[in-house]
């Protein structure tokens, strides 16, 4: 295994941790959890699509990272 793949390795996991953060609320309060507002519909469109974009293009990243020599 070359070290670029090995590095590479890496951006999967990152993909996702960052479409997680992007996710979560910021304004998300952990005393308060039962009493947060809802957000329009309009976020939570925005929010499902690129979910659903993220993880879309994550299996090719990680399929071309796993064809390098």
């Amino acid at each position: 295994m070359s070290i670029a793949k090995s590095v590479l390795g890496i951006v999967p996991g990152l993909q996702a941790t960052a479409l997680v953060a992007h996710n979560i609320p910021k304004n998300y309060d952990m005393k308060k959890a039962g009493k947060m507002d809802m957000k329009p519909a309009k976020n939570i469109t925005k929010k499902a699509v690129s979910t659903m974009v993220g993880v879309g293009l994550m299996k090719p990243t990680a399929s071309m990272i796993n064809t390098l020599n």
